[in-house]
């Protein structure tokens, strides 16, 4: 982590009245994510490659058909394109995460990837019925976006919350603060790594990692949905094998 990224954590306690020690024992714990990112302008996006498409048409191996499912496509990530060496879960290094789904409980989604090197070719539209969506094409930007899970699993923190009749509120607005600093300025579509958010029953709860989280709102829908295995599951790209969620 940058000197001045510290820098601005430390300032964010001190405004909270937050010890430095704890402070400190709260950035060990802090855990990264990378947000995909609609174009908007921002700074931070500038010189940083797109490593993602949301909606449009997919590209997939010669003489693979669109996959046995009825889902739209959502995304294809371009895994070269993500930041290296940030997450603690392991992407594929190269080559293209594909996303179908169109966040129905009944119907699994379907997530490939597709080594580099691969011929592929743009699918034509699988147009199911009437209703069946073609989602405008977005190129979005990667982000590396860094959170703490839970403030009460750092030690130092709750022995903090227990001796201050305010602590627990200070811990919370520190928390917030942080989430403040390190949320994506422009429109996060996908997560990839860190926690589950948003979700009451998360994977996590059953000691699975979480993977992917493609957020609902910018596709019109009410759930996001979330993909989660086992951390060997992961490394293998057995993502057939992960477990999905949808919630509201």
């Amino acid at each position: 982590m940058e000197a001045n990224l510290r820098t601005r954590i430390h300032e964010l306690g001190r405004k909270q009245g937050i010890p430095e020690a704890v402070v400190e024992e709260a950035l060990r714990h802090l855990r990264p994510s990378i947000s995909l990112c609609e174009a908007d302008g921002s700074s931070w996006q500038e010189g940083v490659r797109p490593a993602a498409m949301a909606g449009g048409l997919p590209r997939l191996p010669e003489g693979m058909e669109w996959p046995d499912s009825d889902h739209p496509h959502l995304a294809t990530i371009d895994c070269a394109a993500l930041p290296r060496d940030v997450l603690d879960i392991d992407l594929p290094q190269d080559g293209h995460l594909v996303l179908f789904s169109d966040f129905d409980d009944f119907d699994a989604p379907v997530l490939l990837h597709i080594p580099a090197g691969t011929e592929t070719t743009e699918q034509e539209p699988r147009i199911v019925d009437e209703n069946w969506p073609i989602y405008e094409p977005v190129l979005l930007h990667p982000l590396v976006v860094w959170h703490i899970d839970n403030w009460d699993d750092i030690p130092g923190a709750r022995e903090f919350t227990e001796r201050n009749p305010s602590g627990a509120n200070k811990m919370d607005m520190f928390v917030d603060d942080l989430g403040h600093l390190f949320n994506a300025p422009g429109f996060a579509r996908i997560r990839l790594g860190g926690r589950t958010h948003y979700f009451q029953n998360p994977p996590e709860e059953d000691g699975l990692t979480h993977f992917i989280t493609v957020f609902g709102d910018p596709f019109e829908k009410t759930s996001n949905l979330a993909f989660a295995g086992t951390r060997e599951g992961i490394s293998a790209r057995r993502y057939e094998k992960l477990g999905y969620y949808l919630e509201a």
